[in-house]
């Protein structure tokens, strides 16, 4: 979900008053309707445009440049002084996929994939998370309609997916919670590219059965609830 809405709005409208005021001089970047622009020395060409992008006085925002095209913005969206988000947009200034750093401190750890919704609306379709925050995204999450339906991860760092989520909507949840529920979980606990076990679960989150299947011929045994669960 957006934290700035319309930003590439207010992007497009800082480069055209950057390209009517002709750039800006140091002096001027601090002022709320003037961003200030950077342009490569040898080239001339636009590289960076600082703004302030929630309109409270204090520059929050960058769009990285190439000319008139802009690759991608950088959102200090605290304002510490850190870039949390880095938002990328394609054709017909649709929203493609967000950096986001979910620790604040200016390392990205999970993508966000946005489809077309709606109407102008941009609809997450995937997020993927780099869970030890080493740049290697090893658990992604799909979306349906905007809610998680299932989720693949590497959970031992192996470079292979040993770890299957399933989820379902809820439907007339209450204010606060999710908009979906985990159905089951599955494990390949013998690096065989096939669940040894699953857990699955009751609509009120609870285990109901735990599933083994531990020669791996498709016989699935179940056992009772909390065996072995985790």
């Amino acid at each position: 979900m957006r934290v700035i809405p319309s930003l590439f709005t207010l992007c497009i409208g800082a480069l055209a008053l950057t390209n009517l005021i002709g750039g800006c001089s140091s002096a001027d970047s601090t002022a709320v309707d003037r961003p200030k622009a950077d342009y490569d020395a040898a080239t001339g060409r636009l590289r960076r445009l600082t703004f302030d992008a929630n309109q409270n006085g204090h520059n929050d925002a960058v769009s990285v440049m190439d000319g008139t095209r802009i690759d991608h913005i950088e959102l200090d969206t605290d304002e510490n002084g850190t870039v949390d988000r880095w938002e990328y947009y394609g054709a017909g200034r649709r929203l493609v996929k967000v950096g986001v750093s979910r620790q604040n401190d200016g390392i990205i750890d999970a993508f966000e994939f946005y489809g077309q919704g709606d109407g102008d609306n941009d609809i997450i379709t995937r997020i993927e998370v780099s869970t030890r925050r080493d740049k290697r995204f090893d658990r992604v999450e799909f979306y349906t309609s905007g809610i998680l339906a299932r989720v693949e991860e590497d959970a031992d760092g192996d470079g292979r997916v040993d770890k299957w989520e399933l989820y379902r909507p809820v439907t007339n949840r209450s204010p606060g919670e999710p908009p979906s529920s985990v159905t089951s979980v599955a494990f390949d606990e013998a690096h065989r590219g096939t669940a040894t076990r699953r857990l699955v679960f009751a609509d009120d989150g609870t285990v109901q059965r735990v599933e083994i299947d531990p020669d791996g011929d498709g016989i699935v045994v179940a056992q009772p609830s909390g065996t072995g669960a985790r």
